[in-house]
């Protein structure tokens, strides 16, 4: 029988700490304990000491809580993760661990020296393709939650993000329909995590949707407090006012549904054979009375809410009474137990070798112990030996020690040798900066290609550098001075943009006033839609390609040249081979709302600034021309339809959040959302029409008619990205 194993899942959210003891006895687990104890303040709260309040949460956890010789898993507070996965080209495994750092390298948005990264490798059996998943989190946001934990004197052996920890539980625990895909939403206070499970694939996203909204929108509509809103809230269902209830609420439960309608469409829009079979949901918001039904109705997909767990047993009601609290908490006890699908662990790997070196502490203790006994010993020998060898007359024993005392001594120079293989050294230099030589290149190309869209629509009705400035600006200023520079824009791409970077409505109990976004979008709406100059970027795909279009060849032995730019004909530093235009083959997707000959004049417009700008970086080169083709029927004449699908979608499995604004960015309105409904009075009184394919930023207002784009563009990495030696430059210059 096999010895049984007690962990602790511990989840820190914004309202309160849930925990779960799980005992684990050959393969059946047990819930030996829980706590939920909620903080004094909720901590999104404005002038709340974050610090003070967790680490008294923590201090009433260890009072009631035994954790003494358990394993402790936390998930991490924090807004800073990183989610990316990217397809592998078909390489060795040992290379690997190379090609991945690359990636993290041009996939992460933060320096790769200020955040904990980690990664692990997805397969399918169908399929030869390897995917892999790196996960970072801030150095600092882990630090300053595992200082919570060091002050109270509790050791954590597993760190792991809130996504994450729910992959686990719902694969572990059964919560994933059979053919198909799940998306489980776990509806939390401030925020609600997305995360699918579709077969070996994995995808998660956060949005920043939570219960605390719809409490919020009580407390605007009835000039309630917080709590009295939060009561009345609860008790919806039973409540004379459940109606007026209901309606006050209704729009956060159509942003919610807008935002998992934009997640299935984006996810759908990367995977073409997926097909969501159910969403499940889990959660204190999901005890919010209507939400179940809603989302049923206005997803047209099965929706369940977890009562409960399948593998994790209680015999204790009040832990079924609140199971939907332990998502979290439950997969971070799952990676602990050692059986989740996730392994990954942004502990510290300073912290690791230190509690490593803590345990091995006390058997480097003996070794000492033992090797100063057995010093004493060889001390006695010695002179024992010497007396011995002092007292032989034999000159041939004396010769025979001074031969052994030689051959030790040559041993004892050939161990100090230093290694001069130079050139290896130089080599393994060299194969490492050619690593790191490209981790600028996606996050250039992103801001080229956002540099392009914007100065090709902002000069319509606007300025370009005013306005340009006013974006740069406008997601770090305040509310007041964002409101003054919102003046400042009077492009309509420009208000777009702004729109993107605002926040969902926040009511204000104090103010009944429409807020900056929705004055921006009132503005934008009292246009007729075919008369906004918008160009919306829906999505970027790349593939890579070997070579793009070999140079052609010299006349009188010169140097092969393609569009002027001379290819590398002697020296090569990182991985440019000769004679040869390696690069990407980008695919830009969009839709504007325009007529037809102004929208073929726009994209004329775009193509010619996203050609002017890319060829201004040193290390990229636009090969031939850029593509076009349209969707729709109402294209420009010329269109070809849609062009193919990309190989490789760079950027990785995710949300797109390459670009500012409404690009893109988190702009609603970049993915066909369900058909909407508006009301109209008929004869027989109001009529229901539906709105097919509606503007998620308009719903009133129909996508169908709109014209839909691809741009191709051959795009060459014509530098190496390293600095060349002296020597180099003097040969070029001469």
């Amino acid at each position: 029988m096999a010895a049984a194993k007690t962990v602790w899942g511990v989840d820190i959210g914004q309202c309160a700490l849930k925990a779960v003891k799980v005992l684990d006895v050959d393969g059946q687990l047990q819930v030996e304990g829980f706590e939920v104890i909620e903080h004094s303040s909720v901590l999104s709260q404005p002038d709340v000491d974050v610090r003070a309040v967790i680490e008294a949460t923590l201090q009433e956890f260890l009072r009631r809580a035994d954790v003494a010789g358990t394993k402790v898993a936390v998930s991490v507070l924090g807004q800073s993760s990183f989610t990316r996965f990217v397809k592998l080209p078909p390489v060795e495994k040992k290379k690997i661990p190379d090609i991945v750092h690359f990636e993290a390298e041009q996939q992460i948005p933060f320096p790769i020296d200020e955040v904990i990264w980690r990664y692990q490798t997805f397969t399918d059996e169908e399929s030869p393709d390897v995917e892999v998943g790196i996960f970072a989190m801030k150095q600092a946001d882990v630090s300053e939650m595992l200082s919570h934990f060091s002050t109270a004197d509790l050791a954590v052996d597993i760190v792991q993000m809130a996504p994450l920890a729910l992959y686990n539980f719902m694969t572990f625990d059964s919560q994933v329909a059979e053919g198909g895909a799940t998306m489980l939403a776990d509806v939390g206070a401030d925020k609600t995590h997305l995360i699918v499970s579709d077969g070996s694939r994995i995808w998660t996203r956060t949005i920043q949707i939570g219960g605390n909204n719809f409490t919020q929108a009580l407390v605007k509509s009835f000039k309630l407090s917080f709590a009295k809103a939060e009561k009345l809230k609860r008790t919806a269902a039973s409540s004379k006012y459940a109606r007026q209830i209901f309606q006050v609420m209704r729009p956060v439960f159509a942003d919610l549904v807008q935002e998992i309608q934009r997640s299935i469409g984006y996810y759908t829009s990367l995977h073409r054979d997926a097909r969501f079979k159910q969403l499940v949901g889990i959660g204190n918001g999901f005890k919010l009375p209507g939400m179940l039904k809603y989302l049923e109705q206005n997803l047209n997909m099965s929706v369940k809410r977890i009562d409960s767990f399948n593998k994790l047993k209680s015999s204790d009601p009040r832990f079924q009474e609140s199971n939907l609290s332990f998502g979290v908490a439950y997969g971070l006890a799952v990676q602990a137990l050692g059986e989740a699908t996730i392994q990954t662990n942004l502990l510290p790997r300073a912290l690791v070798r230190k509690r490593l070196w803590a345990v091995k502490k006390p058997w480097f203790v003996v070794a000492a112990s033992v090797l100063v006994l057995a010093a004493g010993v060889f001390v006695i020998r010695t002179k024992a030996d010497l007396s011995q060898l002092q007292s032989l007359q034999r000159k041939k024993d004396l010769g025979n020690a001074q031969a052994i005392v030689k051959t030790l001594m040559e041993w004892k120079a050939e161990n100090r040798k230093i290694d001069t293989n130079f050139e290896s050294k130089k080599e393994e230099i060299a194969r490492n900066l050619g690593l790191r030589a490209y981790a600028n290149t996606w996050p250039t190309i992103n801001s080229r290609v956002a540099e392009s869209v914007l100065r090709t629509m902002l000069t319509v009705g606007g300025n370009v550098d005013v306005e340009t400035k006013v974006l740069q600006e406008f997601a770090s200023a305040d509310v007041q001075k964002q409101q003054l520079l919102a003046s400042q824009v009077k492009s309509d791409q420009g208000i777009f943009e702004l729109i993107g970077m605002l926040p969902y409505s926040k009511p204000d109990e104090t103010n009944a006033q429409p807020d900056l976004r929705e004055q921006l979008i009132a503005k934008l709406g009292s246009k007729d839609r075919t008369a906004r100059q918008i160009i919306v970027l829906q999505g970027q795909a790349s593939s890579y390609i070997a070579d793009l279009d070999p140079a052609p060849e010299a006349k009188d032995g010169g140097t092969p040249s393609y569009g002027g730019y001379q290819t590398q004909s002697k020296k090569s530093y990182g991985q440019q081979k000769k004679d040869v235009l390696r690069g990407f083959e980008i695919t830009l997707s969009g839709r504007t709302s325009l007529p037809r000959e102004q929208a073929r004049l726009r994209i004329n417009e775009l193509k010619a600034k996203l050609d002017e700008v890319l060829n201004s970086d040193p290390n990229l080169k636009v090969v031939g021309t850029i593509s076009e083709s349209y969707k729709t029927e109402e294209a420009p004449a010329g269109g070809v339809g849609g062009a193919a699908q990309p190989k490789r979608t760079v950027g990785g499995v995710g949300m797109p959040g390459m670009m500012p604004g409404g690009m893109l960015g988190g702009m609603p309105g970049m993915m066909p959302g369900q058909p909407g409904r508006q009301t109209t009075n008929g004869a027989a009184g109001p009529v229901e029409e539906i709105v097919e394919n509606p503007d998620p930023l308009f719903p009133k207002e129909s996508m169908s008619k709109d014209i839909g784009f691809e741009l191709t563009i051959k795009l060459a990495v014509v530098g190496d990205g390293l600095e060349k030696p002296e020597d180099e430059k003097k040969d070029e210059n001469r």
